[in-house]
C-alpha cells in the first residue's frame, strides 16, 4: 500500500494494531475470568469497565490537546500495561480470580480507554497525509475489525490452552508493543500544536464546536442513536433468535461474522466514498442500519439474516470511515482530541444503555424487540437529516 511508504503511517499502524489487538482479546478474557464469580460477576466487572469509560470520555481528548497525543498516546498504552501485568501476576497466584480484583482493574482500566481512544484517533490526522487521510483511517479501520472478528475466538483458545493469567499476560505483551510504537511514531516527529488549558471552558469550547454546526451536530445525533439502538438488540435479540427460530444460539455467530465480512467490504469503499462525502450520509446510513435490522428480524434463514448483517456491516464501515474522515478534516488541530472525544463518546458510550433497551424490549419477544429500535433508528435519522449543504467550520 502506498500510505504505508511513510514511516510515521506504519508506525501509528503498528501502534494502534497492538492497542485494538490488546483491547479485543481483553474484553473476552475479563468475561471467562469473571465466570468464577457466575454471571453477577461478568456483570459486575464489565459495567466497572464500561462506566469510567462512558463517563470520562467528553473529557478524555481535553487531555491530548493539553498536553499533545503524540505524548499521551505512549503514556496510556504504557500505564496499561502495568495494569494487565499487575492483573495476569495476580490471577496466576490465585486459584479462582478474586471479582472485587477483577472489577477494580477493570474500572481503571476504562479510565485509561477514556484518554486513551481520543489520543489515538487524535494521531491520525496530525499524521496522515492531507491527501492519504480516508485511507489511512480505512487501513486503521480495517486493522480494528480483524482484531474483531478473531480476537474472541483467539482469547478463548489462549484462556483454553494456558488459562487466565498467562492469557492476560500476553495482552499485557501486546499493550507493552503498542506502547513502544507510539513511543517511536513520537520520536519520529509529529507536529505540535498549542496546548491549550484543562478547564470547564475549554471543555465546553468542544462542546460549542460540536453542538454549534448543523453538520457535525446531526451527524453526531445519529450516530449516537445508531449505537444506543443498534448494538444491544443485535447481540440479546438476536441470540434469542438464533436459539427459537434457527434452533441454536451458536448460529449467531455465523450471523455477527457476516456483519464482520460486510464491515470489511464497507472499509474498502469508504475511500472512495469519502471523496463525494456529504452530511447526508449518516442520516441516510442510519434508515438503511434501521431497515436492515427490521429485516434480519424476519429472516426466514441464517443465510438471510447473516446476508442483512453483511448489508449492515458494509453500511456502518463505510459511514464510520468517511464521517470521522471528514470531521478530522473540518476540526482545528488544537481541539482534535476533544472532538474525538466527542465522538468516540457517541459511538461507545451508549453501549451498557443499548444493552439495557435491549432486555427491557424482549420480554415482547425477539422480533419486536429488533423490530422497534429499527423503526425507531429509522425515524431519528431522517428527523436529524442535514438540511444544508455542508460548510467549513469558523
Amino acid at each position: 500500500m502506498e500510505i504505508l511508504r511513510d514511516r510515521r503511517v506504519r508506525r501509528l499502524f503498528v501502534a494502534v494494531g497492538g492497542e485494538y489487538g490488546a483491547e479485543s482479546l481483553l474484553i473476552v478474557l475479563l468475561t471467562l475470568t469473571a465466570l468464577d464469580g457466575g454471571p453477577g460477576g461478568v456483570a459486575a466487572v464489565l459495567i466497572a469497565q464500561g462506566i469510567p469509560r462512558a463517563v470520562l470520555l467528553p473529557f478524555g481528548g481535553l487531555v491530548s490537546d493539553r498536553f499533545g497525543a503524540a505524548k499521551v498516546a505512549p503514556i496510556t498504552a504504557a500505564v496499561r500495561t502495568v495494569l494487565l501485568i499487575v492483573l495476569a501476576v495476580a490471577v496466576i497466584g490465585s486459584s479462582e480470580a478474586p471479582i472485587a480484583l477483577l472489577v477494580v482493574a477493570g474500572a481503571l482500566l476504562g479510565v485509561v480507554d477514556a484518554i486513551s481512544y481520543p489520543a489515538s484517533m487524535a494521531l491520525v490526522p496530525a499524521v496522515a497525509p492531507k491527501d492519504s487521510l480516508a485511507k489511512v483511517n480505512s487501513g486503521i479501520s480495517g486493522v480494528e475489525s480483524v482484531g474483531d472478528f478473531i480476537g474472541p475466538a483467539a482469547a478463548a483458545g489462549l484462556y483454553a490452552a494456558i488459562g487466565p493469567g498467562a492469557s492476560l499476560g500476553v495482552v499485557a505483551a501486546l499493550a507493552l508493543f503498542s506502547a513502544v510504537a507510539f513511543a517511536a511514531l513520537a520520536r519520529a516527529g509529529v507536529p505540535s500544536e498549542e496546548a491549550v488549558e484543562i478547564s470547564p471552558r475549554a471543555f465546553f469550547e468542544g462542546i460549542r464546536f460540536a453542538w454549534g454546526v448543523e453538520e457535525i451536530r446531526r451527524p453526531l445525533i445519529a450516530l449516537a442513536a445508531a449505537s444506543l439502538l443498534l448494538i444491544g438488540p443485535i447481540m440479546v435479540a438476536g441470540a434469542v433468535m438464533a436459539e427459537e427460530r434457527f434452533g441454536d444460539r451458536a448460529e449467531l455467530g455465523f450471523i455477527l461474522a457476516g456483519f464482520g465480512v460486510g464491515s470489511l467490504i464497507g472499509i474498502l469503499l469508504a475511500p472512495r466514498l469519502a471523496r463525494k462525502y456529504s452530511p447526508v450520509i449518516p442520516s441516510v446510513a442510519g434508515v438503511g442500519l434501521g431497515l436492515a435490522m427490521v429485516a434480519m428480524a424476519f429472516a426466514p434463514t441464517v443465510p438471510w439474516a447473516a446476508g442483512a448483517a453483511v448489508f449492515m456491516g458494509a453500511v456502518a464501515g463505510a459511514t464510520w470511515v468517511t464521517f470521522v474522515t471528514w470531521i478530522q478534516e473540518r476540526t482545528p488541530a488544537p481541539m482534535r482530541g476533544r472532538m474525538m472525544s466527542i465522538v468516540a463518546f457517541a459511538l461507545l458510550a451508549l453501549d451498557p444503555l443499548s444493552y439495557a433497551v435491549a432486555g427491557a424490549l424482549l420480554p415482547l419477544g425477539f422480533q419486536l424487540a429488533m423490530v422497534l429500535p429499527g423503526v425507531l433508528l429509522a425515524a431519528i435519522s431522517i428527523a436529524f437529516w442535514p438540511r444544508r449543504a455542508a460548510r467549513q467550520p469558523a
